[in-house]
């Protein structure tokens, strides 16, 4: 539609009735808006919503408040006069709205056939009552019929908050202008330098010369190196001005402009100059010479001639602005004079940030679920297939999640859905699938033909038949054929109302017993000119004309399949084609010709690991776009081509990327063998182990198919195929990676998405140690990532995020421009870090050689010396495990059972598999079935059979617990010897340094003799002193108190009384011996004693 004003322009419609055309005017931001007087001109509001009122399909109700609550389009809450617009799924407008209006029939015929699930675009008009004196109940609202009338309002729309965001911008936004007088300049007399008399000229001669400038060129003054400064402009004391605060009104933006930073916020230079400190006045007068001193020269000269007028000089430009500027060293604030000091261009840093252009999403359909794989339709640009799933290899489910499978297989969707840039609402087409698909890829030779990878190995193939090239074709009827359409809807009221344009079906599946038994991982494409026999073969066809269609996959049980399009059909296929050609063309038409064709592999190895992805000799594409001018015809979906980019050879041999986190190299010889046979392969080379966990993703480089990336939990790393000692680089990140993929327009940049929602940017020739671009896209996991191979009208890259949702992003300019000669660069940097890690492996090789035995010792210590501690701790914690072995070993049979009884016990193994097999047959049990309903009592029984055992375990090493517990807690009384030894050590010491005796007694009875007299001390003193000197005897020479501490303990509970100490032999006449009675006491007595000794001596142990 072109672009005009539409104000007094008219048009007939279809009826008859002259219409004004809609207002369909383009809002462009002006690049000045100083000179801006009527902004109706740029942009008019009012003729704008005039073009929404007037689209025929447009339709005004007027909806009330508990109606406004149920669709959430509550006005002053959900929608405002600022912001107007929702969108509401039909299904809740029909069955909340439609019943309370009275043409509710006529909106119903309307919306026939209309998908509930589809949105509608509603918005609140209040000028549709604002004539009215008693407007009726409710609030008006407005919403378009046509799909459309829909796409021409969100244009409008567009247009209309755009202008509405410059306008306020425009008023918020303040900008420094130039100076204009109020006569407040007069009141400033202080301030100004005024002459009370008339200047003098007087000349002035200085001692000191003035310093010549000398030629410097000028530098890089940055702000930072000079300290801020301000110019404060300060009003007389006696005025007193009342501050107004302007009210801002309740709009989208409000919020101050930012600063910025890049502007010169300092004070301006002075000038540091000697020629330029004053302004000399120079009249037309002084530039004339002086007569009387030119008549003089001349008087000695014959023949001179008049002396010819003196030329005034021309003054430069630079020399004229500054005479204008300086006026003693009053210098205009305000001048911008950063771009006069010099012409030179500088470059401009700013920080790249992705911006998000659109985003696909359908909660009905996807609800839950993670995005699994995307592709790209490869004829039209801005179309994406997109699968999803409840699981994906890089997702996280808690062990106490409990899931039906069953019940999620038989009721939940499979949803593949095809997304346009054109309409991110509603999806374009829908691919039906038996089960979840994990892997997507178009065809790039037939882009009509779309293969996906289903979770049990299966794989599913669609047929669009150009159905593509057709999305945005809106069909046109007669009257006639609308009316026809309408009566036979009424007659077909009962049925089901199902869009078959947009659902297509499986045009063929492969075969389950043929099918790989995993998850599809991987799908890639091989060239056109290579393909495979039946034997594992690699052959080149020679013939240009060939065109072979070959496709790899890779699977969760470890299978690489080759699979051929094009393989030779059955004989009941071609039967079925021919009856298919027999039957009339109307019946056929929409049918696909793959429908009776069978696709199964034709050659299949298996590894021994689970696959995650491979890297081989498949091709890699580019794209051809048309011209700008087609381009912009449709920006949105433009024809493109793609261009395959093929090896010269096929090797028979994989790279193989598994989760268990290794990557290992494969080579198949084939097999001559029947139909349908695996070989087995094995590793051929391994790549060095760096990552820490499963590796989820390999993606190879498009420009350089010899590099590729892998990610493995919080490492990735780049390799090159031939190279598989060391990584080229390897980087641990903060968080798990769950997806890779490389630019495809530069070779050197790569894309990697995290666990925690971050994307992060990697240019390996800027820098390689960490990622020149991290954004947070969100607080969940992303699950894949892709870049849209077109570079116009902006570089996109798509994100499939943990809400079920794809975004489109916008890529920085930076990261579409591939530098000079980068390819070449990279291949440079991969060969140079790859020699630098051979001189190192050679210098270790070499360092090896020459303390070859030094370092082989060493190692075989530490290898000896860690199997002896590994050998001591298993005997450490397994004592019991030694004790049962020792156990068993006697009743072992020497030299196992004999060939007839291992024979006997395989018979009746097979015997009872087959009478259980016949008696479910005749019983018409299913074996599954019931494996399945009694698994649960199989898993109870062999639980309390497990359970029984332990028990029995457990009561059979009860008396060894209970004497190892004993034995910790009462431990055997091990003699101090070295303290002993220290005690008679000392002993013999004081010994052997105190005095004789009769030394002693003679100074004892001199101090004796000095006493005037002895004090008498009675015999309960005498013992009292007796016991405190033998306790600090005991404490000094370390003697055993345990008798004292056993009496004192007695006395305490006062079971002193009960001991016999055989003082009544003193009185009476019984034999030595204890009591009859005190028996059981006498008994346990010993054992407290002991008790008591072993618990002071962990005591003293503490």
């Amino acid at each position: 539609m072109d672009d005009f004003e539409g104000e007094g322009d008219t048009f007939i419609d279809a009826s008859g009735i002259p219409r004004k055309r809609p207002y369909a005017k383009r809002f462009d931001k002006p690049d000045s808006d100083e000179e801006i007087g009527d902004v109706t001109k740029i942009y008019n509001v009012q003729e704008a919503w005039r073009s929404l009122l007037s689209l025929p399909t447009c339709q005004k109700v007027m909806v009330t408040e508990h109606v406004q609550k149920a669709l959430k389009i509550q006005v002053g809450l959900n929608v405002t006069q600022e912001f107007p617009w929702k969108q509401v799924k039909f299904k809740d407008l029909r069955d909340t709205l439609f019943e309370e209006l009275e043409n509710s029939a006529e909106l119903h015929k309307l919306f026939k056939g209309f998908n509930p699930e589809h949105f509608i675009l509603i918005g609140y008009c209040p000028t549709l009552t604002e004539s009215d004196e008693e407007p009726p109940e409710g609030d008006p609202f407005i919403f378009y019929v046509n799909s459309k009338d829909t796409k021409s309002a969100m244009s409008i729309i567009q247009n209309m908050e755009a202008f509405e965001r410059w306008r306020m911008q425009r008023r918020l936004r303040k900008k420094p202008r130039r100076w204009v007088s109020h006569g407040t300049e007069d009141e400033m007399s202080i301030v100004v330098e005024r002459f009370s008399e008339q200047p003098v000229d007087v000349e002035i001669q200085s001692v000191y010369p003035i310093k010549q400038p000398r030629h410097v060129a000028f530098s890089y003054r940055m702000t930072r190196d000079v300290r801020d400064g301000v110019v404060e402009l300060l009003p007389k004391e006696e005025i007193k001005y009342e501050t107004v605060t302007k009210r801002r009104l309740p709009v989208a933006v409000q919020v101050a402009p930012a600063t910025k930073s890049v502007e010169q916020q300092t004070n301006p230079t002075f000038p540091s100059n000697a020629w330029s400190q004053y302004l000399y006045e120079i009249d037309d007068n002084d530039l004339e010479l002086d007569e009387s001193d030119v008549e003089e020269e001349e008087a000695g000269k014959p023949g001179t001639t008049e002396p010819k007028p003196k030329q005034v000089p021309e003054m430069s430009s630079n020399m004229q602005l500054l005479l204008e500027t300086l006026d003693f060293n009053q210098i205009d604030c305000y001048r911008y004079d950063y771009q006069l000091i010099t012409n030179r261009q500088v470059v401009h840093y700013t920080n790249p940030f992705l911006e998000e252009f659109i985003c696909f999403a359908n909660i009905s359909k996807s609800d839950k679920r993670f995005v699994a794989s995307c592709d790209w339709y490869p004829k039209l640009s801005g179309l994406v297939a997109v699968s999803y799933a409840f699981s994906t290899p890089v997702t996280i489910e808690l062990a106490t999640h409990q899931v039906n499978f069953v019940q999620r297989q038989v009721l939940e969707p499979n949803p593949v859905l095809l997304w346009s840039f054109s309409d991110n609402l509603n999806y374009k087409l829908e691919f039906e699938a038996p089960y979840e698909i994990t892997k997507l890829s178009f065809c790039p030779f037939n882009g009509d033909i779309l293969l996906g990878g289903c979770q049990n190995g299966q794989v599913v193939l669609w047929d669009l038949q150009g159905r593509c090239e057709h999305l945005e074709d809106e069909e046109y009827l007669t009257p006639a054929q609308a009316k026809y359409r309408t009566m036979i809807g009424e007659y077909l009221n009962w049925t089901l109302d199902i869009n078959e344009d947009v659902v297509v079906a499986p045009a063929t599946i492969s075969p389950l017993e043929h099918s790989p038994t995993g998850a599809i991982t991987g799908i890639y494409w091989l060239s056109r000119h290579f393909y495979l026999n039946n034997f594992g073969k690699v052959c080149n066809d020679l013939d240009k004309r060939a065109n072979h269609n070959f496709f790899v996959t890779c699977a969760f049980d470890g299978t690489v399949s080759f699979w051929n399009l094009d393989g030779e059909s059955s004989k009941k296929e071609k039967e079925a084609q021919q009856r298919s050609k027999n039957l009339p063309k109307e019946l056929t038409q929409n049918e696909s010709p793959l429908r009776t064709k069978t696709i199964k592999p034709t050659y299949s190895i298996s590894y021994s690991e689970p696959v995650t992805g491979l890297i081989g000799d498949t091709s890699v594409f580019s794209i051809l776009t048309p011209s700008p001018k087609v381009i912009n015809k449709s920006p949105n979906n433009y024809p493109i081509s793609v261009l395959a980019k093929n090896p010269p050879e096929l090797r028979q041999s994989l790279i193989l990327s598994t989760y268990y986190g290794h990557i290992v190299r494969v080579d198949w010889q084939g097999m001559y063998s029947e139909a349908g046979a695996k070989e087995q392969v094995n590793a051929s080379a391994n790549f060095a182990m760096v990552h820490d966990g499963p590796v989820v993703a390999m993606s190879k480089n498009p420009f350089y198919p010899e590099l590729f990336a892998s990610i493995g939990r919080t490492v990735f790393a780049l390799w090159k195929e031939d190279y598989h000692d060391s990584p080229i680089i390897w980087r641990k990140r903060p968080c798990d990676l769950t997806a890779v993929a490389w630019s495809e327009t530069r070779p050197a940049v790569l894309y990697i998405t995290r666990l925690d929602g971050i994307l992060e940017a990697w240019d390996i020739l800027a820098r390689d140690d960490d990622a020149v671009l991290s954004e947070v896209l969100g607080g969940g996991i992303i699950t894949a990532v892709t870049e849209h191979r077109p570079l116009l009208p902006n570089k996109i890259l798509g994100i499939g995020d943990y809400n079920s949702s794809i975004r489109m992003v916008k890529l920085p300019h930076s990261f579409d421009v591939p530098l000079d000669n980068e390819l070449a660069k990279l291949m440079k940097y991969v060969l140079r870090q790859i020699t630098r890690k051979t001189s190192i492996v050679a210098w270790e090789q070499k360092y090896y050689e020459l303390n070859k035995d030094i370092i082989e010792a060493k190692r075989e210590a530490e290898e000896e010396q860690r199997k002896e501690m590994e050998k001591q701790e298993r005997e450490m914690l397994n004592p019991r495990k030694r004790g049962s072995d020792a156990d068993e070993e006697p009743t072992k049979v020497k030299g196992g059972a004999t060939y007839s009884e291992k024979m006997a016990k395989k018979f009746d193994e097979l015997n009872l598999h087959r009478m259980m097999t016949i008696l479910m047959s005749r019983k018409q049990m299913d074996p599954e079935k019931l494996a399945r309903e009694t698994a649960l009592e199989k898993e109870r029984q062999m639980y309390e059979t497990a359970k029984k055992e332990s028990y029995a375990k457990l009561l059979q090493t009860v008396e060894d617990d209970v004497a190892t517990i004993r034995s910790r807690i009462l431990p055997a009384e091990v003699q101090d010897m070295q303290r002993s030894e220290m005690i008679a050590e000392r002993v013999k010491n004081e010994m052997a340094a105190a005095e004789s005796y009769e030394t002693i007694c003679e100074q004892a009875h001199k101090k004796l003799k000095k006493f005037p007299e002895l004090k008498s001390i009675d015999y309960i003193e005498l013992l009292e002193r007796g016991m405190h000197r033998r306790k600090l005897l005991d404490q000094s020479l370390g003697g055993n108190t345990e008798r004292l501490l056993w009496y004192q303990e007695k006395l305490r509970d006062n079971q002193i009384f009960e001991c016999d100490f055989g003082t009544d032999l003193l009185y009476n006449r019984r034999k030595l011996g204890p009591k009859p009675k005190a028996e059981s006491v006498i008994e346990v007595e010993p054992q407290s004693e002991e008790v008591d000794k072993g618990e002071e001596e962990q005591e003293e142990q503490d």
